[in-house]
């Protein structure tokens, strides 16, 4: 869904002489718009001579009208000022209420008289000889100038013109404009989707104001940085920082920013799945502003929750509020994008209502589209080609939903060109995606191919950007990026010729790239950065011995590319939907996992032998004749939660004729082998009961047999602390890790954490950890995850297993889909080290060894019989480099 960004963080000037007659608590009260600082914090030494009273009182009246939100009456009284300051020839108070007049057209969104008032300030400063004297008010154009910038979409342009503003804040001294400033460059980093810079900008602005009296820029950059946190996933961050803005906003009763704070907090609560309080938060917000934008922004934010609870009365009820306040804004940016929001929501409510089966919904297209023509039209009135393009392509979304396919495509085409023309990649992938939807159905499958792959070469030019940012909604990604991959990805294999399987190399290679390129933009989403260096891999260089299936999940089938060394690649499939695929591997897991259906092995083996049909079985006769050995794959959705080692061919387990690895992408394979000529082991584990957590009894004796096989250092207990960690790595070069305890892995990376003696370890520190330390010159070749285990029922939890080992640097991970018997874990440790010492096996090998010498060893009722059932044998999987 659009967001509108409606808050202009600049603020107005007032006249220094005022300034001194206001008392402290009269001060506290004077605030502008989102951003709003007090007088207080405006400089006391822009005037070199005082501007009469009548011109200075015409400038806090129209201040006063600004904060109330009655932009346009506050025009002519600004204008009289101007005059006036001329007259007198007073050109610094003139260049102040200059920049307050461009300020007024911003917030109006009228772009063109906005640039003539910043640049008739310019002209004045350029005019005045002492340029000491006019530092800081020509910074205080530069804000306004960056927010004109990033307010007709040139967030980069906004983003060097907050710099310059900076870096004269910081020469003069002026500590709340160095910081405002920041704040400033943190919302077009936001903007151009570079959370993580976003992140540091605003930290280093909440470090800097700590120590600072509370003011209204301090709530400001708090808010800001809770927006950033939740950006990137902190949400427990995000809602205590959010409330440490408001509690200062409260104190400054500065009533439009806690408004934006309680929008803010709503946000917040819906990614922690709390829409009650989300709901309470939004309500706070239209009670306590008195700024129509922020009431009609905290409505539609209100709207799209109800919507997603199917509550059509409410729904019914906002939306006509909506529109009363609709028709209360001037023609403004603000008002443009709220049209469009609306429209979108709206949009998604008839296919709700429709879906349901009421073929009578609430809203007719005619009436959303009234919506979107208007904001079109004041887009082009105000220039605002961004804002046309989104109007245009919504349009199109709207008769693309009605089945108006022509005028759905020319709708589209024309938004694209306009995104196009200024570069907004953005919201060019969104337009490109919904043409290839459009030429998919009118049966152009060769252009909507093109349509879609110029879609997704748009997303990985914004692997930085639009990936990471679209975690703002829980699942943003999934709606907005994901089927972009999926559905590339069908037509690429669909059949040249109807009822037949012909297939080309060339888009089977495509396809397979596509799915590479899927499973990178889920880890970068899953991370809210782009942090991983992928490198196309060919499979011959990895391994001439491995096998690479990738799956994936399409509308009615399930889909395997397979690729065999020196070999075409292979395409098969069964007709499966993706609800009967997640079932089968659901029963599969359950009669894993739940004690009373492990009884009967046949509660097992049925979903284990019909999924190793689906993804093997059609390759069988191919994986003997290339003599393959390994079996690596590159897996999505659902079936990441299954140990493929147990899959069962009717007779014996995988594991009992291949190796078996998984690859969160192959081109994130580093294709080295382990050097194991003296293997070293950092291990580290916690015995006892921790943080509500259950005690590892057997977790010593794990790592004793460790440090029997190979040369060890262990942490045990309270030695076992994120500090003594990161010191032990730091000064020793380990080529193991070895970690036994608890862990959770999850699609949340903010859930994502390894137990230690007294606090927790999450993916983050984990990384930091990892690469510490000046002599850890070369990468960990193994990181063992001991006891820790994938999220239940989240079926992206091991995004969060594939996650720590990308994420980490280790080139390859051994870790556990569900928490297993102490007792079995020790066993499988002390079978997989005393393999690991041979150099002459590769890690997948050495896991399958161990894995089945369990197997059979209970089969001879050499260990707990018990055993002999993959649940005690098969959590663990290999991931990463199998070498």
């Amino acid at each position: 869904m659009l967001k509108i960004c409606i808050f202009s963080s600049a603020f107005f000037l007032l006249p220094s002489t005022l300034i001194l007659g206001i008392q402290t608590k009269q001060v506290q009260a004077i605030y502008l718009s989102n951003n709003r600082v007090t007088t207080s914090q405006i400089n006391r030494n822009i005037l070199t001579q005082a501007p009469t009273a009548s011109a200075s009182n015409l400038e806090l009246q129209a201040q006063k009208l600004f904060e109330k939100g009655d932009f346009s009456a506050s025009i002519p009284l600004l204008e009289v000022a101007i005059n006036n300051y001329a007259t007198q020839g007073d050109n610094y108070s003139q260049i102040r209420a200059l920049r307050n007049l461009g300020l007024v057209y911003l917030k109006l969104g009228k772009w063109q008289d906005t640039e003539i008032a910043l640049n008739n300030c310019l002209n004045l400063i350029q005019q005045i000889s002492n340029t000491q004297k006019t530092k800081k008010i020509t910074a205080s154009v530069l804000e306004v100038k960056g927010q004109l910038e990033l307010s007709i979409g040139q967030a980069e342009a906004a983003l060097d013109t907050w710099k310059e503003a900076s870096q004269i804040y910081e020469k003069i001294g002026d500590f709340l404009g160095f910081t405002r400033s920041g704040i400033n460059q943190a919302q077009a980093l936001q903007a151009l989707g570079l959370y993580s810079q976003a992140f540091k900008q605003l930290t280093r602005a909440k470090q800097n104001l700590e120590e600072q009296p509370d003011t209204i820029v301090k709530a400001k950059a708090l808010q800001s940085l809770g927006d950033v946190l939740r950006g990137i996933g902190q949400l427990s961050e995000s809602q205590k920082v959010l409330e440490s803005s408001l509690i200062i906003a409260e104190k400054l009763q500065a009533t439009e920013e806690i408004a934006i704070i309680w929008m803010s907090l709503g946000n917040t609560a819906i990614l922690l799945d709390n829409p009650q309080a989300a709901n309470l938060f939004y309500k706070r917000a239209i009670e306590e502003s008195l700024i129509v934008e922020i009431k009609i922004q905290a409505m539609l934010n209100q709207l799209n929750l109800v919507i997603n609870q199917k509550q059509e009365l409410t729904a019914k009820e906002l939306v006509t509020n909506i529109d009363d306040s609709l028709n209360q804004l001037s023609v403004s940016q603000p008002g443009i994008y709220a049209r469009i929001n609306l429209a979108q929501n709206l949009i998604e409510f008839r296919k709700e209502v429709l879906a349901n089966g009421n073929n009578k919904p609430l809203y007719p297209p005619a009436k959303i589209a009234d919506y979107l023509v208007i904001a079109v039209q004041q887009a082009r009135n105000l220039g605002d080609a961004r804002a046309e393009s989104y109007g245009l392509g919504t349009l199109g979304t709207l008769y693309e939903h009605n089945q108006q396919w022509n005028e759905a495509r020319e709708l589209t085409e024309k938004a694209l060109i306009l995104a196009q023309g200024i570069n907004a990649t953005d919201i060019v992938y969104q337009w490109e995606w919904q043409l290839g939807r459009i030429l998919t159905v009118t049966g152009n499958k060769n252009e909507a191919i093109v349509a879609y792959s110029q879609s997704v070469k748009s997303l990985q030019a914004l692997r930085s950007d639009i990936v990471a940012i679209s975690s703002e909604l829980k699942f943003d990604f999934r709606d907005s990026v994901e089927p972009i991959y999926r559905e590339l990805v069908e037509l690429l294999l669909q059949p040249a010729t109807p009822g037949k399987k012909d297939i080309s190399q060339k888009n089977l290679k495509r396809a397979r790239q596509v799915i590479e390129a899927l499973q990178l933009a889920e880890l970068d989403n899953f991370f809210r950065n782009s942090c991983l260096d992928a490198k196309p891999v060919e499979v011959d260089r990895v391994d001439k011995n491995a096998a690479i299936f990738y799956t994936i999940v399409l509308r009615d089938r399930l889909a395997v590319i397979l690729a065999i060394p020196e070999k075409p690649l292979v395409y098969y499939s069964t007709k499966i939907s993706r609800a009967e695929v997640n079932s089968k591997v659901e029963t599969m897991l359950q009669a894993l996992t739940f004690p009373q259906k492990r009884i009967f092995i046949e509660n097992y083996l049925e979903p284990a032998t019909e999924i190793y049909q689906w993804l093997i079985y059609p390759a069988e006769e191919l994986l003997r004749d290339n003599k393959i050995e390994t079996l690596v794959f590159v897996l999505e959705g659902r079936l990441r939660s299954i140990p493929l080692a147990s899959l069962y061919d009717g007779q014996k387990y995988v594991i009992e004729n291949y190796n078996v690895a998984i690859a969160p992408s192959l081109e994130l394979i580093d294709p080295k082998p382990l050097a194991r000529k003296k293997l070293e082991v950092l291990g580290m584990g916690i015995t006892e009961s921790r943080q509500g957590f259950p005690p590892l009894p057997n977790v010593r004796q794990e790592l004793e047999d460790i440090q029997a096989e190979a040369s060890s250092e262990i942490l045990l207990n309270e030695s076992f602390t994120e500090k003594e960690a990161n010191t032990e790595v730091a000064d020793t070069p380990y080529q193991v890790i070895h970690i036994a305890t608890h862990g959770e892995f999850s699609s949340n990376v903010e859930d994502t954490f390894i137990l230690t003696w007294d606090d927790r370890i999450n993916v983050e520190e984990l990384r930091s950890m990892i690469k510490s330390g000046v002599q850890q010159t070369r990468p960990v070749e193994l990181l063992v995850l001991s006891a820790c285990r994938t999220a239940t029922g989240d079926d992206r939890a091991t995004l969060g297993l594939a996650g720590v080992a990308v994420r980490a640097g280790a080139r390859s991970t051994i870790a556990s889909l569900w928490y297993v018997s102490d007792e079995a874990t020790a066993v499988l440790m002390k079978n997989l080290y005393e393999q690991l010492i041979d150099p002459k096996i590769t890690k997948a090998e050495a896991l399958r060894r161990a894995q089945r010498k369990i197997l059979r060893d209970a089969q001879a009722r050499e260990v707990n019989s018990e055993f002999e059932h993959p649940y005690f044998w098969s959590t663990f999987v290999l991931i990463g480099n199998w070498l």
